[in-house]
């Protein structure tokens, strides 16, 4: 075969595993980075190191793209460490599978022992073209409904399930070894016993997917047992409320005799100062109005109210319209889970410390945009994703942060944590439609 065509099939060939990688990485974990330029600087270096390396030394290739896959994935894409793993992992896998199901099969129609297979250029070129093309079909496949970030499962379920897809590669490998020892052609039998194999890898990844779905309904039921806390606590604060109004009713008219003595008395110093003990009595029944929207401020007065009664600072700014398309049910949820986790974060704080909490939130044409500081010691945040909890029963802790990350990629929303200066910043932006007027 010319040199000039084995390079333009080797640039196919690699070309096609290089968008298999972008399309599996990106559609299953989501960027880390911003900048489009790096993966496609990353990519084309990909691609040429391929192409040299099937030039110069075609032995070396299975580890180059391996490394390469699991390189690719735990440094360029979000999600946590397990999950950046296991992706690698399970392209790799179905990498391997699909090569050796396709070169068993060309042994079989072409009745070639698999030392011709791959000494036969002309037969090796069009193998490995065949199964790249087998392997972005089954990334399409597979990953064709999943356009959202992984939901956080337990890492043993990872592991397990990457463990059960590599015994599949070694069962492969074991029908490959076994055809190659007999230095004949692969018989229907082979043939038959590798496509076995090959669509046992492929229900490993439906088992997992039936565990993201039951980790993404227990998300949603973990939602809502929070949503109805919060609209008890809610219904218990206004019957609250209520019940001072009424002390507040019955006094007024003693407050306003003795008031009125006072001023004929022109004793305006105890006037002064029975003012100054009566009047935070009848500010602290009446929830503060940040937006205009009841039950988001019955949310922001109490947590504002367990912040202060913390020694927290909270200030808080919001610019939003009086009507908007966006769940007010899921915009509580929101709001409660960062406070909290904001709160929490501060109470770990020394008294001595400045403790505060800084929620800004405004509307940016058809987006709501959140923006939430607060004081925190230092943690640690996974790249692009989450910070991990520094709690012994981590699967029912570190669950605010990630119902928030669910509620916002389910309105098509992003999210972001940082930690700047001994600060917690957290930044959300979610798709809303805006409607009345502004506050």
């Amino acid at each position: 075969m010319q040199p000039v065509v084995s390079i333009l099939l080797s640039i196919a060939i690699a070309s096609i595993d290089a968008f298999t990688f972008a399309l599996f990485f990106e559609r299953f974990l989501g960027r880390k980075y911003g900048s489009g330029r790096l993966y496609f600087i990353v990519y084309f270096l990909y691609l040429a190191l391929n192409v040299c390396l099937s030039m110069l030394y075609m032995e070396v290739i299975a580890a180059f793209s391996v490394i390469s896959c699991f390189g690719i994935s735990y440094s360029l894409y979000s999600g946590t460490r397990t999950q950046r793993i296991f992706c690698g992992g399970l392209l790799t896998a179905y990498l391997f599978v699909s090569e050796i199901a396709t070169m068993l099969a060309l042994s079989f129609f072409f009745e070639y022992a698999l030392v011709d297979v791959a000494s036969n250029a002309l037969v090796f070129y069009a193998g490995a073209f065949v199964s790249k093309t087998v392997a972005i079909g089954i990334a399409v496949f597979i990953s064709s409904n999943r356009l959202k970030p992984l939901t956080p499962v337990p890492h043993y379920y990872h592991m397990l399930l990457l463990a059960i897809t590599y015994i599949c590669v070694g069962l492969s490998y074991a029908v490959f070894f076994f055809v190659n020892q007999s230095d004949a052609p692969a018989t229907a039998i082979h043939v038959l016993s590798e496509l076995a194999v090959f669509v046992l890898s492929i229900l490993v990844y439906f088992v997992f997917e039936n565990f993201q779905k039951y980790a993404e309904q227990e998300t949603y039921t973990t939602v809502l047992i929070q949503q109805l806390s919060h609209d008890e606590r809610r219904f218990r604060l206004i019957d609250s409320q209520i019940s001072e109004i009424r002390g507040l009713k019955h006094d007024l008219t003693n407050h306003l005799m003795c008031i009125r003595r006072l001023s004929n008395d022109q004793q305006f110093e105890n006037l002064s100062d029975y003012l100054d003990e009566y009047l935070p009595k009848a500010e602290d029944v009446v929830t503060k109005l940040y937006t205009g929207i009841p039950g988001l401020d019955s949310v922001l007065s109490e947590k504002t109210a367990i912040a202060e009664y913390g020694n927290i600072r909270v200030d808080i700014n919001i610019e939003v319209p009086l009507e908007f398309s966006f769940s007010p049910v899921h915009l509580n949820i929101i709001l409660g889970n960062a406070l909290d986790n904001a709160i929490e974060a501060c109470n770990k704080l020394p008294n001595h410390h400045n403790r505060y909490i800084s929620l800004d939130m405004k509307t940016d044409c058809d987006w709501l945009d959140i923006r939430m500081v607060n004081s925190s010691l230092p943690v640690k945040i996974v790249p692009g994703g989450l910070p991990l909890t520094d709690k012994a029963d981590k699967a029912h802790h570190g669950m605010g942060l990630s119902i928030i990350n669910q509620l916002v990629c389910r309105n098509d929303g992003a999210m972001l944590c940082r930690i700047e200066d001994e600060e917690f910043v957290l930044l959300v932006r979610i798709k809303c439609g805006l409607g009345g007027g502004a506050l």
